[in-house]
């Protein structure tokens, strides 16, 4: 899934800095395509993009019709749109209002927004909610997560398993058992409300007793049972504390060492998302990366209207 990516504020540009320095790539091609948007002389030299994707604006409310239109004109193939920002940020959040409702007039792609929500003690939780609903209704898709110190990293292992959905690693050749595609994680994420991600990896111990005396069937069991513990993991390692029981639909994507996943994990770790609720749409894949030692469990809920500040 190869998504424009634009960083609205200085902290949504640093974000965007980390995907470009740190984000996947399939075939040797970056799946971030990365530009920032910022209103500030010195916050332009703390982001390391190169010239020609960071973009000056003057002003709290500037003008980005231009930078719109340089994105236009890329001869560069895009699956949607991701906007990062802030909402303490009042020039990142309004940018990325202006940025949002540009986008979806110009394109025809999906419109992502990731929003940072600051904590309680540090803003007004009415005009939060407030921030929310109007960045939700201009856009396709709304994800928040807390802003937290080390947010960063969390954001980069979700958008990186969740943007290798539909990519096909020509060198590697290894396809998953159940293969989600773009369309798949855009309809997952899609819906009134906003979205949360939770994640949650474990390195895969080397044991080669176990390799050679324990039997297959013991195997598979162990398998199953990491698949699990991870999804119950990701399920607590949510990016804010929203009402996940109401969500009205999930999608849950293992990604890592062939052999470690199984069938019977993935289809017992639906079953345990479908009972948070009986309406819940749950999406589901898998994809293999040989060689890596890790195994990791992404797991998101859409549609969500409520959430409690920590």
């Amino acid at each position: 899934m190869r998504l424009l990516t634009i960083g609205s504020g200085l902290r949504g540009a640093k974000i965007v800095e980390l995907l470009h320095k740190k984000g996947v790539r399939v075939n040797r091609v970056p799946l971030f395509k990365c530009f920032c948007v910022l209103n500030n002389e010195e916050h332009l030299r703390r982001v390391s993009l190169k010239e020609d994707r960071k973009f000056y604006v003057h002003g709290l409310r500037g003008d980005v019709s231009g930078f719109v239109s340089k994105l236009t004109a890329l001869y560069e193939i895009f699956e949607g749109s991701l906007i990062v920002t802030s909402l303490e940020d009042d020039f990142g959040y309004l940018t990325s209002l202006e940025l949002c409702e540009r986008l979806k007039k110009v394109t025809e792609d999906t419109v992502i927004a990731l929003a940072l929500v600051p904590q309680l003690d540090t803003s007004s939780i009415g005009e939060i909610k407030k921030r929310i609903r109007s960045l939700r209704d201009s856009t396709d898709v709304l994800i928040l997560f807390e802003g937290e110190v080390g947010v960063e990293q969390k954001i980069l292992k979700v958008m990186n398993l969740i943007s290798l959905a539909g990519e096909i690693d020509l060198k590697k050749k290894v396809a998953g058992e159940v293969v989600v595609d773009t369309s798949d994680v855009f309809n997952a994420l899609k819906g009134d409300g906003f979205a949360i991600a939770g994640i949650a990896e474990r390195k895969i111990p080397l044991h080669i007793k176990n390799l050679i005396f324990r039997k297959d069937s013991e195997m598979k069991a162990l398998r199953t049972k990491r698949m699990i513990e991870l999804t119950e993991e990701a399920l607590k390692n949510v990016s804010i504390n929203g009402d996940i029981e109401s969500s009205k639909s999930a999608l849950l994507l293992f990604a890592g060492k062939p052999e470690e996943m199984t069938m019977e994990g993935l289809f017992s770790s639906i079953s345990m998302i479908e009972n948070l609720n009986r309406d819940i749409v749950v999406r589901y894949g898998d994809y293999p990366i040989p060689g890596m030692r890790k195994l990791a469990a992404v797991l998101i809920f859409s549609g969500i209207r409520k959430f409690r500040f920590a």
